[in-house]
Protein backbone atom coordinates (compact mmCIF):
# COMPACT_ATOMS: atom_id res chain seq x y z
CA UNK A 1 0.00 0.00 0.00
CA UNK A 2 2.63 2.10 1.07
CA UNK A 3 4.70 1.86 -2.28
CA UNK A 4 1.54 2.45 -4.53
CA UNK A 5 1.18 6.34 -2.69
CA UNK A 6 5.20 6.61 -3.44
CA UNK A 7 4.70 5.65 -7.05
CA UNK A 8 1.49 7.63 -7.61
CA UNK A 9 2.62 10.43 -5.82
CA UNK A 10 2.27 13.75 -7.66
CA UNK A 11 5.91 15.18 -8.55
CA UNK A 12 7.29 18.15 -6.07
CA UNK A 13 6.85 21.84 -7.41
CA UNK A 14 9.66 24.55 -5.87
CA UNK A 15 8.80 27.33 -4.67
CA UNK A 16 11.89 29.10 -6.41
CA UNK A 17 12.85 28.29 -10.16
CA UNK A 18 15.79 29.81 -11.51
CA UNK A 19 15.73 32.25 -8.23
CA UNK A 20 12.41 33.63 -8.88
CA UNK A 21 10.32 33.39 -5.75
CA UNK A 22 6.97 34.99 -6.47
CA UNK A 23 4.68 32.30 -8.60
CA UNK A 24 3.96 35.72 -10.99
CA UNK A 25 7.38 36.21 -11.77
CA UNK A 26 7.97 31.96 -12.19
CA UNK A 27 4.95 31.88 -14.72
CA UNK A 28 6.60 34.73 -16.56
CA UNK A 29 9.86 32.81 -16.50
CA UNK A 30 8.10 30.05 -18.03
CA UNK A 31 5.93 32.47 -20.09
CA UNK A 32 9.08 33.62 -21.62
CA UNK A 33 10.83 29.96 -21.93
CA UNK A 34 8.23 28.48 -24.54
CA UNK A 35 7.47 31.44 -25.93
CA UNK A 36 11.16 31.65 -27.04
CA UNK A 37 10.82 27.59 -27.63
CA UNK A 38 7.74 27.56 -29.54
CA UNK A 39 8.74 30.15 -32.05
CA UNK A 40 12.79 29.12 -32.35
CA UNK A 41 11.81 27.42 -35.88
CA UNK A 42 11.59 29.25 -38.31
CA UNK A 43 8.88 28.94 -41.29
CA UNK A 44 8.22 30.47 -44.67
CA UNK A 45 4.56 31.98 -45.27
CA UNK A 46 4.99 30.87 -49.42
CA UNK A 47 5.48 26.93 -47.93
CA UNK A 48 2.83 27.66 -45.27
CA UNK A 49 0.24 28.56 -48.03
CA UNK A 50 1.48 25.64 -49.99
CA UNK A 51 1.22 23.19 -47.47
CA UNK A 52 -2.31 24.77 -46.26
CA UNK A 53 -3.41 23.91 -50.43
CA UNK A 54 -2.48 20.27 -50.53
CA UNK A 55 -4.33 19.88 -47.06
CA UNK A 56 -7.44 21.21 -48.60
CA UNK A 57 -7.08 19.22 -51.43
CA UNK A 58 -6.64 15.88 -50.01
CA UNK A 59 -9.54 17.03 -47.42
CA UNK A 60 -11.19 17.64 -50.53
CA UNK A 61 -13.40 14.22 -50.43
CA UNK A 62 -16.71 13.98 -51.44
CA UNK A 63 -19.36 13.75 -49.12
CA UNK A 64 -20.75 10.57 -49.61
CA UNK A 65 -23.79 10.93 -46.91
CA UNK A 66 -25.34 13.86 -45.22
CA UNK A 67 -24.41 12.04 -41.57
CA UNK A 68 -20.63 13.42 -42.75
CA UNK A 69 -21.84 16.50 -42.00
CA UNK A 70 -23.49 15.87 -38.57
CA UNK A 71 -22.50 14.80 -35.05
CA UNK A 72 -25.02 12.77 -33.05
CA UNK A 73 -25.50 12.45 -29.87
CA UNK A 74 -24.40 8.98 -29.83
CA UNK A 75 -21.03 10.13 -31.09
CA UNK A 76 -20.76 12.50 -28.34
CA UNK A 77 -22.04 10.30 -25.55
CA UNK A 78 -19.00 7.64 -27.03
CA UNK A 79 -16.35 10.42 -27.16
CA UNK A 80 -17.61 11.36 -23.41
CA UNK A 81 -17.23 7.81 -21.98
CA UNK A 82 -14.02 6.96 -23.39
CA UNK A 83 -12.63 10.41 -21.84
CA UNK A 84 -10.34 9.63 -18.46
CA UNK A 85 -11.78 11.03 -14.60
CA UNK A 86 -9.86 13.61 -13.10
CA UNK A 87 -8.65 15.01 -15.94
CA UNK A 88 -8.82 19.30 -15.74
CA UNK A 89 -8.49 21.77 -18.33
CA UNK A 90 -6.67 25.11 -17.86
CA UNK A 91 -8.58 27.16 -19.55
CA UNK A 92 -12.24 27.46 -17.57
CA UNK A 93 -11.05 24.99 -14.45
CA UNK A 94 -13.43 22.40 -15.65
CA UNK A 95 -13.10 18.71 -15.23
CA UNK A 96 -13.74 15.50 -17.33
CA UNK A 97 -15.97 14.50 -14.44
CA UNK A 98 -18.41 17.40 -15.28
CA UNK A 99 -19.52 15.71 -18.29
CA UNK A 100 -19.14 12.06 -17.56
CA UNK A 101 -21.47 12.15 -14.99
CA UNK A 102 -24.11 15.63 -16.77
CA UNK A 103 -25.56 12.89 -18.87
CA UNK A 104 -27.67 13.05 -22.15
CA UNK A 105 -28.91 16.57 -21.91
CA UNK A 106 -25.40 18.40 -22.49
CA UNK A 107 -24.74 15.82 -25.13
CA UNK A 108 -27.39 17.37 -27.56
CA UNK A 109 -26.17 20.56 -27.04
CA UNK A 110 -22.25 19.78 -27.76
CA UNK A 111 -23.62 17.90 -30.81
CA UNK A 112 -25.69 20.90 -31.98
CA UNK A 113 -22.41 22.83 -31.54
CA UNK A 114 -19.61 20.33 -33.30
CA UNK A 115 -22.40 19.87 -36.03
CA UNK A 116 -22.20 23.74 -36.74
CA UNK A 117 -18.73 23.71 -36.38
CA UNK A 118 -18.13 21.33 -39.50
CA UNK A 119 -21.02 22.53 -41.51
CA UNK A 120 -19.86 26.09 -41.04
CA UNK A 121 -15.90 25.58 -41.23
CA UNK A 122 -15.23 27.30 -38.08
CA UNK A 123 -14.63 26.97 -34.13
CA UNK A 124 -14.67 29.36 -31.11
CA UNK A 125 -11.57 30.97 -30.37
CA UNK A 126 -11.37 28.94 -26.90
CA UNK A 127 -10.73 25.75 -29.20
CA UNK A 128 -7.65 27.29 -29.95
CA UNK A 129 -6.48 28.04 -26.64
CA UNK A 130 -4.28 26.06 -24.37
CA UNK A 131 -2.15 26.29 -21.31
CA UNK A 132 0.85 25.18 -20.98
CA UNK A 133 2.04 23.62 -17.57
CA UNK A 134 5.66 22.94 -16.31
CA UNK A 135 6.22 19.84 -14.79
CA UNK A 136 9.33 18.41 -13.38
CA UNK A 137 10.91 15.99 -16.20
CA UNK A 138 12.86 14.43 -12.97
CA UNK A 139 11.16 14.95 -9.24
CA UNK A 140 14.40 13.65 -7.13
CA UNK A 141 16.22 16.15 -9.58
CA UNK A 142 16.58 20.22 -9.53
CA UNK A 143 13.85 21.10 -9.16
CA UNK A 144 14.66 24.83 -8.74
CA UNK A 145 16.23 24.78 -11.96
CA UNK A 146 13.65 25.39 -15.37
CA UNK A 147 15.56 23.15 -17.88
CA UNK A 148 14.60 20.19 -15.50
CA UNK A 149 10.70 21.68 -16.83
CA UNK A 150 8.84 19.98 -19.79
CA UNK A 151 5.84 21.96 -21.07
CA UNK A 152 2.45 20.05 -21.21
CA UNK A 153 -0.56 21.58 -22.95
CA UNK A 154 -3.96 21.71 -21.38
CA UNK A 155 -6.83 22.07 -24.00
CA UNK A 156 -10.56 22.45 -22.98
CA UNK A 157 -12.40 19.43 -21.93
CA UNK A 158 -14.84 20.06 -25.03
CA UNK A 159 -11.59 19.80 -27.12
CA UNK A 160 -10.62 16.48 -25.84
CA UNK A 161 -14.32 15.58 -26.55
CA UNK A 162 -14.41 16.66 -30.33
CA UNK A 163 -11.32 15.04 -30.83
CA UNK A 164 -12.46 11.70 -29.84
CA UNK A 165 -15.28 12.75 -31.96
CA UNK A 166 -13.32 13.08 -35.24
CA UNK A 167 -10.82 9.91 -34.47
CA UNK A 168 -14.25 7.62 -34.29
CA UNK A 169 -16.41 9.08 -37.08
CA UNK A 170 -13.31 9.79 -39.45
CA UNK A 171 -11.43 6.85 -38.39
CA UNK A 172 -11.11 5.07 -42.48
CA UNK A 173 -10.21 8.50 -43.61
CA UNK A 174 -7.30 9.51 -41.46
CA UNK A 175 -3.86 8.39 -42.74
CA UNK A 176 -0.59 8.90 -40.90
CA UNK A 177 2.81 8.38 -41.84
CA UNK A 178 4.13 4.67 -41.59
CA UNK A 179 7.12 7.28 -39.92
CA UNK A 180 4.92 8.36 -37.11
CA UNK A 181 4.64 6.35 -33.97
CA UNK A 182 3.39 8.08 -30.77
CA UNK A 183 -0.31 9.61 -30.44
CA UNK A 184 -1.54 6.47 -32.70
CA UNK A 185 -3.42 3.08 -32.14
CA UNK A 186 -1.80 -0.47 -31.39
CA UNK A 187 1.49 2.06 -32.10
CA UNK A 188 4.23 3.51 -29.53
CA UNK A 189 7.44 5.79 -29.35
CA UNK A 190 9.10 2.87 -27.89
CA UNK A 191 9.30 1.45 -31.13
CA UNK A 192 10.50 4.09 -32.75
CA UNK A 193 13.54 4.02 -30.29
CA UNK A 194 13.69 0.34 -30.62
CA UNK A 195 14.42 0.85 -34.19
CA UNK A 196 16.69 3.30 -34.00
CA UNK A 197 18.81 0.85 -31.07
CA UNK A 198 18.41 -1.94 -33.71
CA UNK A 199 20.14 0.55 -36.50
CA UNK A 200 22.65 1.62 -34.53
CA UNK A 201 23.69 -1.73 -33.33
CA UNK A 202 23.61 -2.65 -37.30
CA UNK A 203 26.09 0.11 -38.19
CA UNK A 204 28.39 -0.91 -35.39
Amino acid sequence: MEVRKIRHSKANCSGIVDGCHDTSGISQLFANKYKDLYSSVAYDNCDLDNLSVDIDAMLGCEVTSVADWFISVDDVLHAISSMKPNKYDGINELSSDYVLHAGRDLAVHISFVFSAMIIHGSVPDIFLTSTILPIPKNKNGNVTDSANYRGIALSSVFVKIFDHVILEKYRDRLCTSELQFGFKRKSSTHACTLLLKEVFVILR
